[in-house]
């Protein structure tokens, strides 16, 4: 699958092989993913556990395993597409996402 540009022109990415799971808001379970390219706003994921689906617009938390810094990362992120099993999220500021889950949670009561 080609790592389809996720961010603005400007930012620079950088090829990975991280491993990380995706956490979808409001569904249960954790996605097993490999991080193909991380940029300052974005990611490309391919995701390793195909029994679970990802979808453009979902709300997301990642949680990346930095093993070359010994460290673990968590950001929040949106879906901004989702073509088999390759994924390409948005990183949210923390009023991004506090905007986001309120329209999905108004838009789910007035369903």
């Amino acid at each position: 699958m080609d790592n389809q540009n996720t961010q603005p022109q400007g930012a620079r990415r950088f090829v990975t092989q991280e491993l990380a799971h995706i956490e979808i808001y409001g569904k249960n379970g954790r996605i097993l993913t490999k991080m193909g390219n991380l940029s300052s706003t974005g990611a490309f994921f391919d995701v390793l556990s195909p029994n679970f689906s990802v979808k453009k617009g979902d709300i997301a938390r990642v949680t990346i395993n930095l093993r070359s810094l010994n460290r673990v990362h968590v950001v929040d992120c949106e879906v901004v597409w989702a073509k088999g099993l390759g994924v390409g999220v948005q990183f949210l500021k923390r009023e991004e996402l506090q905007d986001k889950l309120a329209n999905v949670l108004f838009s789910n009561q007035n369903n």
